[in-house]
């Protein structure tokens, strides 16, 4: 004996939309009701994560320029035992090259999105991608620029050539270094330049992304 079927309901779409949709079923061979079927199931998976539809969506946009930046993933044990030995060797080779990392992929993201604020990938992209970080803030008044890093679990070094290839990766959207205050677990970075809009993101003038406790 068979299992009922579900029923069926009518739901009301823009007639745009629906136009898109069905490109896209097209393409994939599917029916537009095959379609929206299984994008409806694939949006529910993300709400019951805790997550929402923009929120996946800007995290594979981010690990997408990130990979095609020459991002890569390695164990932070290694990363952290190779840094201490180079950093008492080499301190300041080192540094020149995270700093020079940095102004490459801030030119990179310019180019990438160049119809987007690139601050406002900057201050994502790190949240995404600094090693342990907590909290990131972002605030832009004037021609003045805020970078703010709090990762309790780096080592001095670590914070240090963090703090470098974050002064690289600005000074590439056209800002200059004007004050910095470094100590193991967070960064404070003042920079110049740029324009003279005010603005900064999120609520109450900044922008804060804080990691879960």
């Amino acid at each position: 004996m068979s299992s009922k079927k579900p029923p069926k309901k009518l739901v009301v779409v823009r007639g745009d939309i629906l136009a898109k949709v069905a490109r896209i079923a097209n393409r994939e061979g599917k029916t537009i009701t095959t379609f929206a079927n299984e994008v409806f199931e694939q949006a529910i998976k993300v709400y019951e994560m805790g997550l929402t539809l923009p929120e996946v969506v800007e995290l594979y946009m981010l690990t997408k320029i990130s990979r095609e930046g020459g991002g890569s993933v390695v164990p932070r044990d290694i990363i952290r035992y190779l840094i201490s030995k180079v950093y008492r060797s080499d301190r300041d080779e080192l540094t020149r090259r995270f700093y020079e990392a940095g102004s490459w992929f801030g030119k990179y993201i310019v180019a990438r999105v160049h119809d987007r604020d690139p601050l406002e990938f900057l201050e994502r992209l790190l949240y995404a991608n600094v090693w342990d970080v907590k909290e990131v803030y972002v605030g832009k008044s004037g021609g003045k620029l805020s970078v703010r890093c709090v990762a309790p679990q780096l080592s001095e070094e670590e914070t240090r050539l963090l703090a470098s290839y974050i002064e690289g990766l600005v000074s590439a959207l056209g800002f200059k270094p004007a004050k910095n205050d470094i100590i193991r677990g967070i960064i404070l970075l003042d920079f110049e330049g740029g324009g003279e809009s005010e603005g900064s993101y999120g609520e109450e003038g900044s922008l804060i992304r804080e990691g879960q406790e």
